[in-house]
Order: structure tokens, then sequence, then C-alpha cells
């Protein structure tokens, strides 16, 4: 099941399998770079960095919320809360 789908409805699934620890904790570096953090996010979405980059800003919005919800959510867990 998607994570979230686009308005162009394209379904994005992320794959945290992909995500290194290093990768996930380097998000919440300040001294991180914008373009680093983009390959790491549009990596995580399967997609390129140009697509990613050419999302529509409230799109890209909603993926960063979609994804933080769902990479701080327990491993297997099924409570929607």
């Amino acid at each position: 099941m998607a994570d979230i789908t686009l308005s162009d409805g394209r379904e994005i699934t992320f794959d945290l399998a992909i995500l290194s620890l290093r990768e996930f904790r380097a998000l919440f570096d300040k001294t991180q770079t914008q373009e680093a953090e983009d390959k790491i996010i549009a990596k995580v979405c399967n997609m390129t960095i140009d697509e990613y980059l050419d999302l529509p800003y409230e799109e890209w919005k909603r993926i960063l919320v979609a994804f933080f919800k769902r990479a701080r959510s327990p491993v297997g867990s099924t409570d929607p809360n």
C-alpha cells in the first residue's frame, strides 16, 4: 500500500530498507546541505533527483510530512496512531 498518492496519481511507498542510520540522522544535522537532504529523500521515494526537485511545493511538503510520520513509527506497527 502506498504511503502517499500524488495529485498526478503516482503512488509513493517509502523504501526505508535502503535508508541507512547515517542518512536518517543526517536529516537532522543542521550542517547538512539541502542538496544532500534532497538526495536522501528522493532515494527513499524511489525518484530521481530531478523528479523530486520538480515536484510542486505542496506535493513536496506532503511527501515530507508523510515520510517523517512513517519513519518515526515503530517497525511492524499496525497502530494507526
